[in-house]
């Protein structure tokens, strides 16, 4: 008797305790919580500054694509992020000239905001909400890095650790690899 009386208890319980519940507005969310559902807003996505470095490679299958290597607004170490381009993604440099994404190259300085949301693998993937270039940015020093990056092994995530002018039209340009733990590597280009 005593089973049979626990067992029905346990029954109500159960049936009433996992009811819905009203929001503030008097609707029923069924959630059984306070909270309102959550919204879909991608019109008001807010651009987080995500990561100042170097262009290391670029892909135009589908959306454009581009991978860069530098530091986050928030830290101090090295990291690589590819980054999607969408027709919504603002480009644009320093100066705030509006660029098309085409115009973007190998090599170059940008900083890139995001909506905050990575996909947390190496390289980290993530959308593109706007890009800006270095306007100060020497031509001769994005060539440069361009040039490096094509005498080093394609596809792996490489970090420009400095680019330095030797003459008038020679550079040089140290590169990390970021998936070895190797020393660098310094790669001498004429321009």
């Amino acid at each position: 008797m005593k089973l049979k009386f626990f067992a029905m208890l346990s029954c109500f319980l159960l049936l009433f305790g996992c009811g819905t519940a009203n929001d503030n507005n008097g609707n029923q969310n069924g959630t059984g919580s306070d909270t309102a559902p959550p919204t879909d807003n991608t019109e008001d996505e807010e651009a987080v500054e995500d990561l100042t470095g170097h262009i290391i490679s670029i892909s135009n299958e589908g959306n454009m694509r581009i991978l860069v290597t530098g530091s986050h607004a928030n830290s101090s170490g090295v990291s690589a992020t590819m980054y999607t381009l969408e027709e919504s993604t603002k480009v644009e440099d320093t100066e705030g000239k509006g660029l098309e994404a085409a115009d973007q190259k190998v090599g170059m300085k940008v900083t890139v905001w995001n909506t905050g949301i990575v996909a947390e693998s190496f390289p980290a993937q993530s959308g593109a909400l706007k890009v800006v270039v270095d306007a100060g940015q020497d031509g001769n020093e994005q060539e440069a890095i361009e040039k490096a990056l094509g005498e080093v092994k394609a596809g792996d995530p490489w970090h420009v650790d400095a680019v330095e002018k030797v003459e008038d039209s020679k550079y040089k340009v140290t590169l990390k690899n970021l998936l070895e733990d190797t020393e660098p590597v310094e790669v001498e280009v004429q321009l």
